[in-house]
């Protein structure tokens, strides 16, 4: 019977200023800048995922009227998970890339926020035609940070899987191995009321697809 973790939310030591949670690009632009003017942003924070668990594939319910005949486990998951040593240096190394890319986004905001601040300076000795391509400039700068920022969303999913589908998948088989190395019919997870063990002798998928006269 196949099973697999699944990672929903893995990283609870991440606090402060990160990347790419919430990047506020509409400061307020003095009244008298014009209408399409851009506004300044503020410097964007991301907000990881604060919790250690993870959640398990959940598969039907054992009959209540066998289990006094089967041998049944249960581990928690989360807690499994903090006492791993690879959590932590994945958590670090993450950190340590959502700060690479904090650093990268932040020179474009700086640049954004500067061409903002200059326009509203020089913005009353301004012809209309300088005006109009200041503005343009602007916009354009501020579309390229909502770009970056949502790259930076991207990355940062990817890396996170990268780092901790090694971790669970290890978990996993450690949990599987001592399942059959003990005998066990059935090990649940404390932390999600679903079991992630099952001998695979209870798979009633063949005799289902018999019924049906699937081959």
């Amino acid at each position: 019977m196949k099973k697999s973790f699944y990672l929903l939310v893995i990283s609870a030591c991440f606090s402060g200023n990160l990347f790419l949670s919430g990047c506020q690009q509409n400061a307020k632009v003095k009244e008298k800048s014009p209408a399409g003017t851009p506004a300044a942003t503020d410097k964007p924070q991301v907000n990881l995922p604060a919790s250690d668990s993870v959640t398990l594939q959940t598969q039907a319910s054992v009959p209540a009227a066998t289990q006094n005949q089967q041998k049944l486990g249960y581990i928690n998951s989360a807690d499994l998970l903090k006492v791993m040593p690879e959590t932590k240096k994945a958590e670090a190394s993450l950190q340590a890339y959502v700060n690479g890319l904090e650093k990268q986004f932040g020179g474009l905001q700086s640049s954004y926020q500067k061409q903002v601040t200059d326009f509203q300076a020089q913005e009353k000795t301004m012809v209309d035609a300088v005006k109009q391509t200041k503005i343009k400039a602007i916009q354009d700068l501020e579309q390229q940070l909502q770009q970056s920022q949502a790259s930076g969303q991207q990355k940062v999913a990817a890396k996170r899987e990268e780092l901790f589908k090694p971790i669970l998948d290890k978990a996993e088989k450690a949990v599987k191995d001592v399942g059959k190395e003990n005998g066990y019919d059935y090990i649940f997870d404390a932390s999600t009321g679903s079991f992630i063990y099952a001998k695979d002798s209870h798979n009633i998928m063949p005799l289902v697809k018999a019924k049906l006269n699937i081959k």
